[in-house]
């Protein structure tokens, strides 16, 4: 079964990487692909009409889908101009999508400021990030994990694109002693330092076992680290393939929150990054979207 990929241009240099991202993939798997841009017609300048915005728009879709064509012959591909709030549309054309790919209009930039953040949160399927000086790598994929569900499914998700390329799995958790805990220990005179960082080790080894249970053809390599889990990912993922994280449950905030490694990442962007949403958030982020079609 083809995997359906949504993919956002806006005629940027960050649109052009993604849409080479996602050829490239194509070439491993097989793909459907709808090319959507979102016009946002309120905010036009009063000097320009919609008659000259909207074919222009179409015309970039259509080269989009030409090059596609080109270079990828076995990908179905359609186009679709949305009108309306880009946040909303991007959300709900993904809602049935098994990925929602984006550009960037510079490296540690965004699609229209901090839309990518907005999107990241929200989205109910796999976002990708393409920066804009993206190229084809032989790099490991990245995956940065802590005990919780979403991890499970970031590990999973991951783990199967290093199956596919035939690339190192690198898993990385990063840990810190909280300031507070740690003011008590030099009261106490003591520090159970090894204990926590054991325990710490553990949660990553079980990660470890689970890829290796389920993807037995998968070399993995695990990196435990003390410090900030955003930087310790950004530096493992220097010349990865890609990076994968997770975002917490947003519940009732749903569309509101994205975890401050993700939130990070989508700032640094050392490669593309995958950002992964809750389990739990994925019906409540589905029905919202359905809800304001």
């Amino acid at each position: 079964m083809a995997e359906t990929i949504v993919l956002a241009l806006n005629g940027g240099t960050g649109s052009r990487a993604a849409l080479d991202w996602v050829i490239e993939r194509a070439r491993t798997i097989q793909v459907s692909l709808e090319l959507i841009t979102v016009i946002d017609l309120a905010r036009l300048p009063m000097t320009i009409t919609k008659d000259r915005v909207i074919p222009a728009y179409e015309q970039m879709l259509m080269d989009a889908a030409s090059r596609v064509r080109r270079n990828a012959p076995a990908v179905q591909v359609m186009t679709s101009v949305r009108r309306g709030a880009p946040l909303q549309e991007l959300l709900n054309s993904a809602a049935n999508a098994d990925l929602l790919v984006i550009g960037t209009r510079e490296a540690t930039g965004s699609l229209y400021g901090t839309l990518r953040h907005q999107i990241a949160a929200g989205v109910s399927c796999p976002l990708v990030i393409v920066p804009t000086d993206w190229t084809p790598r032989n790099g490991s994929v990245v995956v940065g994990v802590d005990d919780d569900e979403t991890s499970y499914l970031a590990v999973d998700f991951a783990a199967r694109e290093a199956e596919r390329l035939g690339r190192e799995l690198s898993v990385v958790h990063a840990w810190r002693i909280p300031t507070l805990l740690a003011l008590r220990w030099l009261d106490a005179g003591a520090s159970p330092y090894n204990e926590i960082r054991m325990a710490h080790a553990e949660v990553l080894a079980g990660m470890v076992e689970r890829v290796r249970a389920e993807h037995a053809a998968v070399v993995v390599r695990d990196t435990l680290e003390h410090g900030s889990a955003a930087l310790v990912i950004t530096d493992a993922a220097e010349n990865a393939e890609m990076v994968v994280v997770g975002t917490p449950e947003r519940g009732m905030m749903a569309g509101l929150l994205l975890g401050s490694v993700a939130h990070d990442l989508l700032i640094s962007m050392p490669c593309p990054v995958v950002v992964v949403p809750h389990p739990a958030d994925m019906p409540l982020l589905i029905a919202n979207a359905e809800q304001n079609k």
